[in-house]
Protein backbone atom coordinates (compact mmCIF):
# COMPACT_ATOMS: atom_id res chain seq x y z
CA UNK A 1 0.00 0.00 0.00
CA UNK A 2 2.99 2.32 0.52
CA UNK A 3 3.27 3.24 -3.21
CA UNK A 4 -0.41 4.23 -3.18
CA UNK A 5 -0.02 6.38 -0.06
CA UNK A 6 2.93 8.19 -1.55
CA UNK A 7 1.66 8.36 -5.12
CA UNK A 8 0.03 11.78 -5.02
CA UNK A 9 3.00 13.63 -3.62
CA UNK A 10 6.00 11.46 -4.35
CA UNK A 11 5.21 9.45 -7.48
CA UNK A 12 8.48 10.16 -9.24
CA UNK A 13 10.55 9.55 -6.14
CA UNK A 14 8.90 6.27 -5.29
CA UNK A 15 9.41 4.96 -8.81
CA UNK A 16 13.13 5.50 -8.79
CA UNK A 17 14.13 5.13 -5.13
CA UNK A 18 14.67 1.71 -3.52
CA UNK A 19 12.68 0.82 -0.43
CA UNK A 20 15.56 1.39 1.99
CA UNK A 21 16.19 4.86 0.59
CA UNK A 22 12.52 5.73 1.05
CA UNK A 23 12.67 4.63 4.68
CA UNK A 24 15.73 6.83 5.23
CA UNK A 25 14.47 9.90 3.37
CA UNK A 26 10.71 10.07 3.87
CA UNK A 27 8.48 10.25 6.90
CA UNK A 28 4.80 9.51 6.33
CA UNK A 29 2.62 10.63 9.24
CA UNK A 30 -0.75 8.88 9.41
CA UNK A 31 -3.58 11.12 10.54
CA UNK A 32 -7.31 10.87 9.73
CA UNK A 33 -9.64 12.18 6.99
CA UNK A 34 -8.95 15.74 5.85
CA UNK A 35 -10.85 18.16 8.10
CA UNK A 36 -10.07 16.36 11.35
CA UNK A 37 -7.75 17.97 13.89
CA UNK A 38 -5.22 15.14 13.56
CA UNK A 39 -4.78 15.87 9.86
CA UNK A 40 -4.14 19.54 10.63
CA UNK A 41 -1.61 18.52 13.30
CA UNK A 42 0.16 16.09 10.98
CA UNK A 43 0.39 18.66 8.20
CA UNK A 44 1.80 21.28 10.58
CA UNK A 45 4.37 18.88 12.04
CA UNK A 46 5.41 17.74 8.56
CA UNK A 47 5.97 21.35 7.52
CA UNK A 48 8.10 22.09 10.60
CA UNK A 49 10.21 18.98 10.01
CA UNK A 50 10.71 19.80 6.34
CA UNK A 51 11.86 23.33 7.16
CA UNK A 52 14.16 22.40 10.02
CA UNK A 53 15.57 18.91 9.53
CA UNK A 54 17.91 18.21 6.62
CA UNK A 55 17.49 14.92 4.80
CA UNK A 56 13.87 14.31 5.78
CA UNK A 57 10.84 14.83 3.58
CA UNK A 58 7.75 14.50 5.75
CA UNK A 59 4.14 14.38 4.62
CA UNK A 60 0.76 14.09 6.32
CA UNK A 61 -1.16 11.11 5.01
CA UNK A 62 -4.95 11.14 4.95
CA UNK A 63 -6.15 7.82 6.39
CA UNK A 64 -9.36 6.28 7.67
CA UNK A 65 -8.29 7.01 11.24
CA UNK A 66 -6.21 5.89 14.17
CA UNK A 67 -7.07 2.19 14.01
CA UNK A 68 -6.06 2.14 10.36
CA UNK A 69 -2.89 4.09 11.21
CA UNK A 70 -1.62 1.42 13.59
CA UNK A 71 -2.29 -1.31 11.02
CA UNK A 72 -0.42 0.68 8.37
CA UNK A 73 2.53 1.18 10.71
CA UNK A 74 2.62 -2.50 11.56
CA UNK A 75 2.68 -3.24 7.84
CA UNK A 76 5.57 -0.82 7.27
CA UNK A 77 3.48 1.61 5.24
CA UNK A 78 3.80 4.55 7.65
CA UNK A 79 6.74 5.64 9.78
CA UNK A 80 4.69 7.66 12.28
CA UNK A 81 1.05 8.30 13.10
CA UNK A 82 -1.43 9.90 15.40
CA UNK A 83 -2.77 7.50 18.03
CA UNK A 84 -4.55 7.49 21.36
CA UNK A 85 -2.61 6.46 24.45
CA UNK A 86 -4.71 3.29 24.62
CA UNK A 87 -3.94 2.22 21.06
CA UNK A 88 -0.25 3.15 21.49
CA UNK A 89 0.04 0.87 24.51
CA UNK A 90 -1.86 -1.99 22.92
CA UNK A 91 0.21 -1.73 19.72
CA UNK A 92 3.52 -1.79 21.58
CA UNK A 93 2.51 -4.71 23.81
CA UNK A 94 0.49 -6.53 21.11
CA UNK A 95 -2.54 -6.75 23.40
CA UNK A 96 -6.23 -5.79 23.19
CA UNK A 97 -7.18 -4.76 19.66
CA UNK A 98 -3.67 -5.67 18.48
CA UNK A 99 -3.30 -9.09 20.09
CA UNK A 100 -1.35 -11.43 17.82
CA UNK A 101 0.69 -8.69 16.14
CA UNK A 102 4.44 -8.21 16.59
CA UNK A 103 5.19 -6.33 19.84
CA UNK A 104 7.74 -3.56 20.21
CA UNK A 105 7.42 -2.10 16.70
CA UNK A 106 5.58 1.10 17.58
CA UNK A 107 6.99 3.45 20.21
CA UNK A 108 5.75 6.57 21.98
CA UNK A 109 6.90 9.92 20.59
CA UNK A 110 4.99 12.90 22.02
CA UNK A 111 1.62 13.77 23.55
CA UNK A 112 -0.27 16.58 21.85
CA UNK A 113 -3.72 16.98 23.35
CA UNK A 114 -6.56 14.92 24.76
CA UNK A 115 -9.34 13.77 22.47
CA UNK A 116 -12.79 14.68 23.79
CA UNK A 117 -16.06 12.97 22.96
CA UNK A 118 -18.33 15.46 21.16
CA UNK A 119 -22.04 14.67 21.07
CA UNK A 120 -23.24 17.22 18.55
CA UNK A 121 -26.83 18.23 17.81
CA UNK A 122 -28.79 21.22 16.54
CA UNK A 123 -30.75 23.60 18.71
CA UNK A 124 -34.46 22.92 18.34
CA UNK A 125 -33.82 19.31 17.35
CA UNK A 126 -34.87 16.10 19.15
CA UNK A 127 -31.62 15.58 21.10
CA UNK A 128 -31.26 17.29 24.48
CA UNK A 129 -29.79 14.50 26.63
CA UNK A 130 -27.85 11.29 25.98
CA UNK A 131 -31.03 9.27 26.55
CA UNK A 132 -32.61 11.09 23.60
CA UNK A 133 -30.17 9.28 21.26
CA UNK A 134 -32.33 6.14 21.47
CA UNK A 135 -34.10 5.44 18.21
CA UNK A 136 -32.38 8.33 16.40
CA UNK A 137 -30.17 8.72 13.32
CA UNK A 138 -26.65 8.98 14.71
CA UNK A 139 -23.36 9.69 12.94
CA UNK A 140 -20.69 7.37 14.34
CA UNK A 141 -17.45 8.01 12.43
CA UNK A 142 -15.95 5.95 9.63
CA UNK A 143 -14.62 2.35 9.89
CA UNK A 144 -10.92 2.32 10.69
CA UNK A 145 -11.15 5.27 13.07
CA UNK A 146 -10.99 5.32 16.86
CA UNK A 147 -14.01 7.64 16.99
CA UNK A 148 -16.27 4.94 15.59
CA UNK A 149 -15.11 2.50 18.29
CA UNK A 150 -15.75 5.10 21.00
CA UNK A 151 -19.16 5.93 19.49
CA UNK A 152 -20.01 2.22 19.44
CA UNK A 153 -19.26 2.04 23.17
CA UNK A 154 -21.47 5.06 23.92
CA UNK A 155 -24.42 3.99 21.81
CA UNK A 156 -24.34 0.37 22.98
CA UNK A 157 -24.46 1.55 26.59
CA UNK A 158 -27.29 4.02 25.89
CA UNK A 159 -29.43 2.35 23.28
CA UNK A 160 -28.24 -1.18 22.56
CA UNK A 161 -29.25 -1.58 18.92
CA UNK A 162 -32.16 0.90 19.15
CA UNK A 163 -30.73 3.56 16.83
CA UNK A 164 -29.82 4.03 13.18
CA UNK A 165 -26.03 4.26 12.75
CA UNK A 166 -24.32 6.23 9.99
CA UNK A 167 -20.65 5.15 9.83
CA UNK A 168 -19.24 8.07 7.90
CA UNK A 169 -16.47 10.65 8.26
CA UNK A 170 -16.85 13.76 10.38
CA UNK A 171 -17.33 16.19 7.48
CA UNK A 172 -20.16 14.06 6.10
CA UNK A 173 -21.76 13.81 9.53
CA UNK A 174 -21.71 17.59 9.91
CA UNK A 175 -23.32 17.95 6.48
CA UNK A 176 -25.95 15.40 7.51
CA UNK A 177 -26.73 17.36 10.68
CA UNK A 178 -26.96 20.63 8.80
CA UNK A 179 -29.24 19.11 6.13
CA UNK A 180 -31.51 17.39 8.66
CA UNK A 181 -30.48 13.88 7.62
CA UNK A 182 -28.93 13.11 11.03
CA UNK A 183 -30.20 13.81 14.52
CA UNK A 184 -26.80 13.73 16.23
CA UNK A 185 -23.13 13.13 15.52
CA UNK A 186 -20.58 11.51 17.86
CA UNK A 187 -16.87 12.22 17.42
CA UNK A 188 -13.93 11.75 19.79
CA UNK A 189 -11.37 14.37 18.74
CA UNK A 190 -9.26 17.25 19.95
CA UNK A 191 -11.09 20.53 20.17
CA UNK A 192 -11.76 22.73 18.40
CA UNK A 193 -12.80 20.51 15.49
CA UNK A 194 -12.77 22.55 12.25
CA UNK A 195 -15.96 20.99 10.79
CA UNK A 196 -17.80 21.75 14.05
CA UNK A 197 -16.55 25.34 13.94
CA UNK A 198 -18.03 25.50 10.44
CA UNK A 199 -21.36 24.07 11.64
CA UNK A 200 -21.50 26.55 14.51
CA UNK A 201 -21.02 29.42 12.06
CA UNK A 202 -23.87 28.16 9.85
CA UNK A 203 -26.44 26.67 12.24
CA UNK A 204 -27.44 26.96 15.90
CA UNK A 205 -25.80 23.91 17.46
CA UNK A 206 -25.19 22.46 20.90
CA UNK A 207 -23.04 19.88 22.66
CA UNK A 208 -24.80 17.26 24.78
CA UNK A 209 -23.18 16.80 28.23
CA UNK A 210 -22.05 13.37 29.46
CA UNK A 211 -23.71 12.79 32.82
CA UNK A 212 -21.72 11.61 35.87
CA UNK A 213 -23.61 8.32 36.16
CA UNK A 214 -22.88 7.43 32.56
CA UNK A 215 -19.21 8.31 32.90
CA UNK A 216 -18.78 6.22 36.06
CA UNK A 217 -20.32 3.21 34.31
CA UNK A 218 -18.11 3.83 31.28
CA UNK A 219 -14.90 4.10 33.32
CA UNK A 220 -15.74 0.94 35.26
CA UNK A 221 -15.82 -0.94 31.96
CA UNK A 222 -13.06 0.99 30.14
CA UNK A 223 -10.48 2.41 32.63
CA UNK A 224 -8.36 4.34 30.05
CA UNK A 225 -11.17 6.89 29.54
CA UNK A 226 -10.91 9.94 31.78
CA UNK A 227 -13.15 12.88 32.63
CA UNK A 228 -12.60 16.20 30.88
CA UNK A 229 -14.51 19.30 29.83
CA UNK A 230 -14.93 21.16 26.53
CA UNK A 231 -14.67 24.80 27.69
CA UNK A 232 -17.36 27.36 27.00
CA UNK A 233 -16.56 29.37 23.89
CA UNK A 234 -14.71 26.56 22.13
CA UNK A 235 -17.54 26.73 19.61
CA UNK A 236 -19.52 29.89 18.91
CA UNK A 237 -22.91 28.63 20.09
CA UNK A 238 -21.69 26.73 23.15
CA UNK A 239 -21.63 29.24 26.01
CA UNK A 240 -21.27 26.81 28.95
CA UNK A 241 -18.65 24.21 29.83
CA UNK A 242 -19.61 20.76 28.52
CA UNK A 243 -18.61 17.75 30.67
CA UNK A 244 -17.49 14.79 28.61
CA UNK A 245 -14.72 12.14 28.50
CA UNK A 246 -11.74 11.30 26.35
CA UNK A 247 -8.32 9.72 25.89
CA UNK A 248 -4.80 11.08 25.66
CA UNK A 249 -3.77 11.73 22.06
CA UNK A 250 -0.39 12.05 20.40
CA UNK A 251 2.25 10.76 18.04
CA UNK A 252 3.82 7.31 17.83
CA UNK A 253 6.77 6.35 15.66
CA UNK A 254 8.31 3.18 14.27
CA UNK A 255 11.19 1.68 16.19
CA UNK A 256 12.95 1.34 12.80
CA UNK A 257 13.39 5.11 12.32
CA UNK A 258 17.02 5.97 13.22
CA UNK A 259 17.66 7.49 16.65
CA UNK A 260 19.48 10.57 15.33
CA UNK A 261 16.65 11.37 12.94
CA UNK A 262 14.01 11.13 15.66
CA UNK A 263 16.16 13.27 17.96
CA UNK A 264 16.42 16.03 15.34
CA UNK A 265 12.71 15.87 14.47
CA UNK A 266 11.71 15.98 18.14
CA UNK A 267 13.97 18.99 18.70
CA UNK A 268 12.51 20.78 15.65
CA UNK A 269 8.92 20.24 16.79
CA UNK A 270 9.52 21.27 20.40
CA UNK A 271 11.43 24.40 19.36
CA UNK A 272 8.64 25.47 17.00
CA UNK A 273 5.55 25.08 19.17
CA UNK A 274 4.74 28.78 18.78
CA UNK A 275 4.66 28.35 15.00
CA UNK A 276 2.51 25.23 15.32
CA UNK A 277 0.11 27.01 17.70
CA UNK A 278 -0.72 29.31 14.79
CA UNK A 279 -1.84 26.23 12.86
CA UNK A 280 -3.91 24.64 15.65
CA UNK A 281 -4.42 25.90 19.24
CA UNK A 282 -3.69 22.45 20.72
CA UNK A 283 0.01 23.09 20.17
CA UNK A 284 -0.23 26.19 22.36
CA UNK A 285 -0.85 23.91 25.35
CA UNK A 286 2.11 21.63 24.64
CA UNK A 287 5.27 21.90 26.71
CA UNK A 288 7.92 19.79 28.41
CA UNK A 289 5.40 19.39 31.24
CA UNK A 290 2.77 17.75 29.02
CA UNK A 291 4.82 15.83 26.46
CA UNK A 292 4.52 12.47 28.24
CA UNK A 293 0.84 12.78 29.19
CA UNK A 294 -1.10 9.56 28.88
CA UNK A 295 1.60 7.33 27.42
CA UNK A 296 2.25 3.92 28.94
CA UNK A 297 4.59 2.55 26.28
CA UNK A 298 8.34 3.27 25.94
CA UNK A 299 9.68 6.31 24.13
CA UNK A 300 11.69 6.01 20.94
CA UNK A 301 15.40 6.37 21.93
CA UNK A 302 15.72 9.53 19.82
CA UNK A 303 12.83 11.21 21.62
CA UNK A 304 14.08 9.99 25.00
CA UNK A 305 17.50 11.49 24.29
CA UNK A 306 16.01 14.93 23.58
CA UNK A 307 13.63 14.86 26.54
CA UNK A 308 16.50 14.01 28.87
CA UNK A 309 18.53 16.83 27.33
CA UNK A 310 15.85 19.46 28.09
CA UNK A 311 14.98 18.00 31.48
CA UNK A 312 11.40 16.89 30.92
CA UNK A 313 9.84 16.58 34.40
CA UNK A 314 9.40 12.97 35.48
CA UNK A 315 11.36 11.52 32.56
CA UNK A 316 13.28 8.96 34.61
CA UNK A 317 10.15 7.85 36.45
CA UNK A 318 8.47 7.46 33.05
CA UNK A 319 11.37 5.33 31.78
CA UNK A 320 11.27 3.15 34.89
CA UNK A 321 7.50 2.74 34.63
CA UNK A 322 7.41 1.88 30.92
CA UNK A 323 10.65 -0.11 30.75
CA UNK A 324 11.90 2.15 27.94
Amino acid sequence: MRPNLRHTLFAAATLVAPALAQAADYLSIGSCPVGCAAYTWSAGIADVINKNVDGVEATAEETKGYVANIALMQGGELEASMATSLSAYEAYTATGNYAGTEPGKIMAWMAIAPVAMHIIALDGGPINTMEDLKGKRVGMGQPGGVSMLDANVVMNMIAGDDFEPFRIRLGDMIDGLSDGNLDAALWNGSFPLPPVIKLSAQRDMKLIPVEDDFFEALRAEYPPYFRLTIPAGTYEDVTVDTPTFGLANGLVISADVPEERVYLMTKAIMENLDTLAGIHPAFGNMSADTILNGFGSPLHPGALRYYREIGVPGIEDFVARTGG
